[in-house]
């Protein structure tokens, strides 16, 4: 069964078990005093298309195809996909910008008679998205994701205009919940070991962000989070990859 198929199922699960959507397991501290950001209009299994984060509207996205290439040999599997994206994010203030990602990575895997697979390499999906501050400058955005809660010490993230940087951490937990799921439920954006913001990504998406954040600061954390929200990951929907 697909490692993404499954996550599915222990979401609906948890859903059912406690009769509301299940919410990310957030930092306790930064939970006390953040401010929710409604995400609002936010397709759950396609997340394509405007919605909202707080006050301010994703627009105009644009995602081009999945491309993927190469070659199954002998059950070894060589497997390459790149997936491009860009959307604007306006303000309630009429302020407009544009984002641009990309999303990239390579596998290789041996196929078993029975379907499934194992990793040859230590594959990572690499995702970048990167917009410019009119205060700020341009920032960009890197998470390097090896797709598996059991390698989580590997993953690594930045959100950095070159003199500012934000460390992008995973999260694998829903609250309350002692067992963590096979891959992301969201990411913490964090300021040395304070967490700043936070966004959820399963679901029809959540986002945190300090109260006394400065606009611009603000307005750079959601960016970095409208792009994870409408991000959708390559090892998911590689359908030979077991």
């Amino acid at each position: 069964m697909k490692k993404y198929l499954l996550a599915t199922l222990l979401v609906g699960a948890l859903a059912m078990q406690s009769c509301t959507v299940p919410q990310m397991a957030v930092e306790p501290n930064f939970k006390q005093q953040a401010q929710e950001l409604p995400v609002e209009g936010r397709k759950t299994l396609k997340p394509n298309g405007n919605f909202r984060i707080g006050d301010y509207t994703v627009a105009n996205v644009h995602k081009g195809w999945n491309n993927s290439g190469g070659f199954d040999i002998l059950g070894y599997e060589n497997v390459k996909s790149k997936q491009q994206y860009e959307f604007n994010l306006q303000s309630s203030q009429g302020s407009e910008w544009y984002v641009f990602g990309a999303s990239k990575l390579h596998e290789k895997n041996l196929k078993s008679t029975n379907g499934s697979s194992i990793r040859l390499s230590p594959n990572l999906e690499y995702y970048s998205s990167h917009f410019t501050s009119p205060e700020s400058g341009q920032w960009h955005l890197i998470t390097a994701d090896p797709g598996y809660y059991q390698d989580r010490k590997r993953f690594d993230g930045a959100l950095s205009n070159g003199s500012t940087i934000y460390t992008v951490s995973p999260v694998y937990k829903f609250e309350g919940k002692n067992l963590p799921l096979p891959d992301v439920v969201g990411y913490e954006f964090k300021s040395g070991d304070k967490v700043l913001g936070a966004v959820q990504v399963l679901n029809n998406g959540k986002a945190w962000v300090q109260p006394n954040l400065s606009t611009d600061t603000r307005m750079v954390l959601t960016s970095a989070m409208a792009s994870l929200l409408l991000y959708e990951k390559l090892q998911e929907s590689n359908t030979s990859v077991e």
